[in-house]
């Protein structure tokens, strides 16, 4: 059978793999690297490549264990515990262990008590179904009280998904709360090495991977599919075809949907992310924070992560790399700046963390980094509305971070959507 995978992100790149132990595989990916959302980039001096958007892995990351025992690289994939903190009131404090949230003076006890219960609760609750038909909102002032939502997790959801804030499901915070671990996890030599040792054994498989070349369109004719690049057509068709991209690209790669596909994918909305990496010369999250929340809606980000404060800066030569970022409507003004220009959007705001701190002096390099679609919004019950992942022309396979929930992003769950493709292609 030849399968044709449009989408080099996790989930194509682990759909390959593991169709390409039985069937004839092509992915296509349009830019030139691998990865999509866990792509990499490197510079100058530097011994090990960096994630274009901040990543690191849980101990419950069972399928990305499962697959790196598979590869044979599980023993680069290492795992400690860094630290993290939120900005509040304009100062940091630690804010990721029961020791730490019992010494934030911003709560009393009994706040502090009730924040503690319902995290532990969520920990081990396994029923996420019944959280879904009331908002994440509702959920956290009915039990961890108004004054832990407004200071602690209201900013939060504000600044990551603004105006879509109030009708995000219960079961979304559950999955946020549940699936995290007090250890993280990174490879030794970055996420690449993941990618790479797909690619490989995708290769070592007789598996094909185009980079660089734009699908335009998908046609199926005479039980067949043939695939496009403006004009000029790939010289052999397929069996079936796997779509791993947003739903628009999707609307766009094949018109010849139902109505009702159509009107569903079209209803289905998500955030974008921009990225602003800095190289320094010296830290500026000081005390080890790792990763700092920032619970200020004024703020134009909702994240500062020093990704040298979990990875020593030796690999990189040395330099200390800071992400700032967030997530955005897909036609918000930042998404048309350049890295200058968003430096300087961010700037007045990173003074506010840290007014010491002199960008001049320490600033080595930058890098700015955009994607449409990054962050899906989902509304109540939504395992409801989730479209199944074969659509109605027979052959056609659509997966996306749509298909994740109840859980959210990330790289593990890329990978079991990869293999859910691949068992319902075998079923067929």
């Amino acid at each position: 059978m030849k399968i044709a995978i449009v989408g080099g992100g996790m989930t194509g790149l682990s759909a390959a793999y593991f169709l390409s132990r039985q069937h004839s595989v092509t992915l296509f990916e349009r830019e030139e690297t691998l990865g999509g959302l866990a792509s990499c980039f490197q510079a100058g001096g530097w011994q090990w490549p960096l994630e274009r958007y901040f990543h690191h892995f849980f101990t419950s990351d069972r399928q990305l264990l499962r697959l790196v025992k598979e590869l044979g690289i599980e023993k680069k994939l290492i795992f400690r515990k860094p630290k993290t903190s939120i900005f509040i009131d304009g100062q940091i404090f630690h804010f990721d262990s029961p020791q730490s949230i019992l010494s934030f003076p911003k709560l009393g006890m009994a706040d502090k008590i009730r924040l503690g219960l319902v995290s532990a609760l969520l920990k081990i609750n396994p029923f996420w179904q019944p959280l879904e038909n009331i908002t994440a909102i509702s959920f956290i002032k009915k039990t961890m009280g108004e004054k832990v939502f407004a200071l602690v997790w209201q900013p939060l959801f504000e600044s990551k998904f603004g105006t879509f804030a109030e009708q995000i499901p219960a079961s979304w915070f559950w999955t946020r709360i549940q699936k995290r671990s007090f250890a993280l996890g990174y490879f030794e030599g970055g996420t690449e090495v993941l990618i790479r040792a797909l690619a490989e054994k995708i290769s070592k498989n007789g598996g094909r991977i185009v980079v660089g070349k734009e699908i335009k369109q998908v046609r199926k004719d005479n039980q067949k599919f043939e695939v496009f690049f403006n004009k000029q057509k790939w010289p052999e068709n397929f069996d079936r075809v796997i779509f791993t991209t947003s739903p628009q690209s999707v609307l766009k790669l094949y018109p010849h949907l139902t109505e009702k596909e159509k009107k569903q994918l079209a209803k289905l909305k998500s955030l974008g992310s921009l990225c602003l990496v800095l190289a320094l010369k010296k830290t500026f999250l000081t005390k080890g924070t790792y990763w700092l929340n920032i619970n200020n809606q004024r703020f134009p980000f909702v994240a500062v992560v020093e990704h040298t404060n979990f990875i020593s800066p030796k690999h990189y030569a040395n330099q200390h790399l800071l992400y700032v970022g967030g997530y955005y409507p897909a036609k918000h003004h930042y998404f048309s700046l350049n890295k200058k220009e968003v430096l300087a959007e961010f700037l007045p705001y990173l003074k506010k963390i840290k007014a010491e701190f002199d960008f001049k002096q320490n600033l080595l390099g930058s890098w700015l980094f955009k994607d449409s679609y990054a962050q899906p919004i989902i509304s109540l019950n939504y395992s409801k509305q989730i479209l199944p992942v074969l659509l109605s022309t027979s052959g056609l396979y659509w997966t996306s971070l749509h298909h994740v929930y109840p859980q959210d992003r990330g790289v593990n769950y890329a990978i079991k959507l990869g293999k859910r493709l691949a068992d319902e292609i075998k079923k067929s």
